[in-house]
């Protein structure tokens, strides 16, 4: 899958906020393998063996320069999973690309999986971790407030 460039104003506000951010983060990226095994036990996926899908993964990872380059000469290991609501997610165990149809388990996975050193030097990857924190931690917070207290 290929991204869309931002416009010249979305990729300033990007790097302004990459730059005031940057030097707050460190490297805390999970392995590809932590993904699969966090998606099976927290969000219930199972092993959904399609052929179709996993060539799908293996050509993302390979036709993304900055995946490809996490591969460190290895073929991807692909693994799709599918949640109990049908949501499809392609994880790749060696460079730890992945894909999920819905934008809130794309969100949460981004934020689990974390940043290496070369996303860290990535603007988008980096600016796009951040905006997922937001909205898990803001997610997290909603749950909390309407959730009865006990006395």
């Amino acid at each position: 899958m290929k991204l869309k460039l931002p416009d010249l104003s979305i990729a300033e506000q990007w790097k302004t906020i990459y730059e005031r951010e940057r030097k707050n983060l460190v490297p805390n990226a999970i392995t590809g393998s932590e993904l699969i095994e966090y998606a099976k036990k927290r969000l219930g996926a199972e092993p959904y063996e399609n052929e179709t899908f996993q060539n799908a993964v293996c050509k993302d990872v390979l036709n993304n320069a900055f995946f490809r380059k996490k591969l460190n000469g290895q073929d991807p290991q692909p693994v799709v999973l599918r949640l109990t609501d049908g949501t499809f997610l392609g994880i790749d165990r060696i460079s730890g690309w992945f894909l999920a149809e819905n934008d809130a388990v794309r969100c949460e996975l981004t934020v689990v999986k974390g940043l290496d050193e070369a996303d860290l030097d990535s603007v988008p990857r980096t600016v796009d971790y951040l905006r997922c924190k937001k909205l898990r931690d803001l997610q997290i917070h909603e749950r909390r407030k309407r959730k009865p207290r006990k006395k």
